[in-house]
């Protein structure tokens, strides 16, 4: 399977890289085509200027073709999608996010249809949606809040996937206080469950 894995995080040595590494290790283990982008090594600017949102409006192809020609390259390639971030203020990183606002296209991940209505999606062929994170907060309190973050993406993102599109959101609760053992076992287990997709 082709997979884009977008990796936010601003520093290299931190635990959220280290949960990187294991996804790939996992990866590696069916040999699956993996393009690695990493929105801060890249130094992605996640602001959607005027410009652009003109150009969404009146003329999505040129961002398309313009500014955002990799990333959107890189997007209709993929066959599957991971995504390894931290949760800040409940939810996904302004550098996430901004990706999302800004390579997530018209005519790249939907198309409006021109007389109104609902908007069709382009990404039926993405059949695998996952995501690692860690969070301070504890299970129950991201619960109460409805886990704006996971929100997103397991029922925002995956709407627009393939009908069958497979699930798997890895988080590490409480990582602050988290013990060495405990961020060890979930550093295995994310390991071990991407070494079993296929």
């Amino acid at each position: 399977m082709r997979l884009l894995v977008v990796y936010c995080h601003p520093h290299s040595a931190s635990y959220c890289h280290a949960l990187l590494q294991r996804v790939l290790a996992g990866l590696a283990v069916h040999g699956h085509d993996v393009d690695v982008l990493d929105l801060y090594a890249e130094g992605f600017d996640p602001v959607l200027r005027e410009d652009e949102w003109l150009d969404y409006l009146h003329d999505p192809g040129k961002t398309v073709r313009g500014t955002m020609a990799g990333h959107v390259a890189r997007i209709e390639r993929a066959e599957g999608l991971v995504f390894v971030f931290p949760t800040w203020f409940f939810g996904l990183p302004a550098m996430l996010k901004g990706w999302f606002d800004r390579a997530w296209l018209p005519g790249v991940a939907f198309d409006i249809p021109e007389h109104g209505g609902v908007a069709r999606t382009r990404l039926r062929r993405i059949r695998f949606l996952a995501a690692v994170t860690t969070t301070g907060l504890p299970w129950i309190v991201l619960q109460t809040l409805g886990y704006p973050g996971q929100r997103v993406i397991k029922r925002g993102i995956r709407v627009g996937l393939a009908l069958r599109c497979k699930q798997l959101w890895l988080s590490l609760h409480s990582i602050e206080t988290a013990t060495l053992a405990k961020r060890e076992r979930f550093l295995a287990k994310v390991e071990s469950r991407f070494a079993a997709v296929q």
